[in-house]
C-alpha cells in the first residue's frame, strides 16, 4: 500500500470533521479551533505540516495557503486551484482578506437561515459548510515586511479570524520558529485549540506556547517529536510523535491528496 492509500484509510477511520494525528488523537477544527504549530529547526515542521494539509484536504476542508518564505508551502501552488496559493504580499493580503469575506458572508447567511428555521446554537457544519483553514507559515517574515497601516489592518484581519471564525468554522493554522508576541499576538495566540511543538526548547518556547504552571522535563526527541495540548481533551502538555512521511512518495501523495480541493 502506497503513502496515499495508507492516509487515505487512516482518513475514513476518523469521525466527520476529525483529522486523525495520531493514535488516540484527532484534531475537530469544530471543537478546538485554530492551531499553533513551532518547534526547532529540523524537527519536522514542515513534514507535519504536509501531513496536517493533506489529512484535512481528505477530510473535506477548505485550504487556504500563504507562505511569505516562497519554499515548501508555496510549492503546493502546483496541486491547489491558484487563487488559493500566494506567496507574495499582494497575494497574502488578498487571500487572507477573501477568508475574512468568507466568515463575515457566513454569519449572514447563517442569521438568516435561523432566523427563518427558528435554529438556536447552530454552527457552520450544522448548515453543511466546509471547515476552512487559513494556513500561513513564519507569519513573522510577511509581518516584518508591512508597513505600520498595512500591519494594523492585517493584525485585525488575523484577529477577527481567531476571534470570530469558530462558529462559522473559518480556522488560522500558523506555522512559525518561534510563537513569541513578536510573531503573533498573545491575544490570537490564546485562542489556538491545538498546539504543537516539536523538539527541544530551552523552556521559554514552551512556556510561550503552553503558558505557565506546566512542567517540561527534559528529554531528548527525536524529529517528528515534541509535545502538543488539545482544548478539551489535555490539562497539561502532552507527548506527540508526528506521522512519518516517505519524501519519495511525498509529491504524488499531496498531489492525490489535495485534488479535491478543486471542488471544496
Amino acid at each position: 500500500m502506497g503513502m496515499y492509500e495508507h492516509m487515505a484509510a487512516i482518513a475514513e477511520t476518523a469521525p466527520c470533521g476529525e483529522i486523525p494525528i495520531q493514535d488516540g488523537l484527532t484534531w475537530s477544527p469544530r471543537t478546538a479551533p485554530h492551531a499553533l504549530i513551532s518547534g526547532t529547526t529540523g524537527f519536522g515542521k514542515s513534514f507535519f505540516l504536509n501531513y496536517l494539509l493533506a489529512m484535512a484536504s481528505l477530510k473535506g476542508c477548505a485550504l487556504y495557503l500563504c507562505d511569505p518564505k516562497n519554499s515548501d508551502l508555496a510549492s503546493l501552488a502546483a496541486f491547489m486551484p491558484s487563487e488559493r496559493v500566494a506567496w507574495e504580499a499582494d497575494g497574502i493580503r488578498s487571500i487572507v482578506g477573501e477568508v475574512v469575506r468568507i466568515m463575515s458572508a457566513r454569519y449572514v447567511y447563517m442569521r438568516r437561515v435561523r432566523e427563518a428555521w427558528g435554529l438556536f446554537q447552530a454552527d457552520f457544519a450544522d448548515f453543511g459548510l466546509a471547515p476552512v483553514l487559513l494556513v500561513i507559515e513564519e507569519l513573522a517574515a510577511f509581518v516584518s515586511s508591512l508597513d505600520k497601516k498595512s500591519r494594523e489592518a492585517f493584525d485585525a484581519d488575523i484577529k477577527a479570524v481567531t476571534l470570530q471564525g469558530r462558529q462559522a468554522g473559518v480556522n488560522l493554522v500558523s506555522v512559525m520558529q518561534s510563537p513569541n508576541t513578536n510573531n503573533i499576538s498573545s491575544e490570537s495566540r490564546s485562542q489556538m485549540g491545538f498546539r504543537v511543538f516539536l523538539g527541544s526548547s530551552g523552556g521559554i518556547e514552551h512556556r510561550m506556547l503552553f503558558g505557565e504552571g506546566h512542567s517540561f522535563p527534559a528529554r531528548l526527541y527525536q524529529p517528528g517529536q515534541g509535545l502538543y495540548m488539545l482544548a478539551g481533551v489535555t490539562d497539561k502538555p502532552e507527548l506527540i510523535e508526528t506521522p512519518r512521511m516517505d519524501k519519495a512518495q511525498l509529491g504524488d501523495t499531496m498531489r492525490r491528496a489535495l485534488a479535491p480541493q478543486y471542488a471544496i
